[in-house]
């Protein structure tokens, strides 16, 4: 039996809607991704592509079932975080078709969006994390804080609008700056991903660490896979105790004193993923498994390691004329 899937929101994930394209298609199936713009270049990946509205369009949710239903598809892979919560209001409606959603409860999202609560989590679970504060907890701690510092915003995907802090002044420039910010304290360390994938009952199937050598633009470019049981184990326990569901990633900084200390967790596929694929994890044999129904024997710390990813830019022509004349009722072949 062949199985569809679809992932939304793919914006730049070529080499991941490549990588469901090659395996889905060798037993029959489709992948059929979703983007608000023509100019998301993984949409020509794809076995089909759909634009659809953005997703706080109140229309969005009726026009990802409208694609599901005419294209057959079991299971829905959301990608941006943002759209986490929209799609979790729409899973009861995908689930009278027969459609599952590979992304876990809002319980879960919310907490895992949610960098001060995930660290007001962490710390109640004694797991060794970054100090974490909010700025008006280094407001009234009057300057009894060293530096350097990290900024971020509270809630946020990707590093974007993150920033080292070095003195007062630049504390008080970034917290008037960002809105809604929690404020770190700086690690050293050499920081790894570790690429997980659980049932539809919370239990991982599979996990890989990944060091991280070098990130641009909030994701990673230049990565390999290191089969370190510590981490594999502690990633393990974490996300089971969560109860995820579907691919997650968690990310660690291992300081100089072999401390692990746990930085943040997404609830979703990590760019690097490809690497994980190539190193033995077959992400949508997996899912096409769970959606059968099958038992699957976990196979954790089953990955070739020392496999390292260099990523590189890859242009794609396209007519800009036909792609900026393209509506949302649309869909093309590629």
């Amino acid at each position: 039996m062949s199985y569809n899937i679809l992932i939304s929101t793919i914006g730049r994930r070529g080499t991941l809607t490549k990588i469901f394209k090659k395996e889905l298609n060798k037993t029959g199936g489709k992948v059929i991704v979703t983007d608000n713009s023509p100019l998301a270049p993984a949409l020509y990946q794809a076995d089909k592509y759909y634009l659809t509205p953005r997703i706080d369009d109140d229309r969005y949710i009726a026009k990802i079932l409208k694609i599901c239903l005419a294209e057959d598809i079991e299971a829905i892979i959301p990608l941006l975080e943002k759209s986490f919560s929209v799609f979790n209001q729409g899973r009861e409606l995908f689930a009278e078709s027969g459609i599952r959603l590979l992304l876990s409860p809002d319980r879960i999202i919310g907490l895992c969006q949610d960098k001060y609560r995930f660290y007001q989590y962490f710390k109640e679970k004694n797991i060794s994390t970054a100090e974490t504060y909010l700025p008006v907890e280094l407001v009234e701690a009057n300057g009894s804080f060293s530096f350097p510092l990290f900024i971020k915003p509270r809630q946020g995907q990707g590093s974007t609008r993150t920033f080292r802090i070095n003195n007062l002044t630049e504390l008080n420039f970034f917290i008037n700056y960002l809105n809604d910010s929690i404020v770190q304290e700086y690690i050293e360390g050499e920081e790894y991903t570790i690429d997980l994938l659980s049932d539809f009952e919370g239990r991982v199937l599979s996990a890989v660490p990944r060091k991280r050598i070098e990130v641009r633009a909030g994701e990673v470019s230049k990565a390999v896979t290191v089969k370190n049981k510590e981490l594999i184990n502690m990633a393990v326990k974490i996300i089971e105790g969560l109860g995820v569901i579907g691919p997650s990633n968690l990310q660690v900084k291992v300081l100089p004193d072999g401390e692990i200390k746990v930085i943040e967790i997404n609830p979703r596929f990590g760019g690097g993923v490809p690497l994980s694929y190539q190193a033995g994890v077959n992400y949508p044999q997996l899912i096409v498994r769970m959606m059968k129904g099958e038992k699957i024997e976990p196979f954790i710390g089953e990955f070739k390691e020392g496999l390292a990813m260099l990523r590189y830019d890859t242009p794609l022509f396209k007519n800009i004329n036909e792609l900026t004349g393209v509506n949302d009722d649309t869909s093309s072949n590629f």
